[in-house]
């Protein structure tokens, strides 16, 4: 929401995807450059300032990694534009 225009919208969707659920949050903001898409998992990232950002991405992606890590699952920037897609797997417990 932080990196959103006033008024865009954030859209959560859950996929079921063989033995995973893929989660994707997108963004109608100034997305993520694609040299930055491994990056802004890192903590205290703060991204490229000549593009007007304030502030990093902070420690929040940072645990949001290791969280879905320790359970077995993926997290990543997918290439879509406008706005930023964040992607993640989790597994599925049968």
């Amino acid at each position: 929401v932080r990196h959103s225009p006033q008024g865009g919208q954030v859209s959560l969707a859950a996929l079921p995807d063989d033995h995973q659920t893929r989660f994707e949050v997108h963004d109608e903001g100034s997305g993520v450059l694609p040299h930055e898409r491994t990056r802004v998992f890192e903590r205290f990232y703060t991204g490229d300032a000549s593009r007007g950002l304030q502030g990093g991405t902070g420690i929040g992606l940072a645990i949001a990694k290791q969280i879905v890590e320790r359970q077995g699952g993926r997290i990543w920037v997918a290439d879509r534009s406008p706005g930023a897609t964040f992607c993640f797997t989790l597994p599925v417990s049968t």
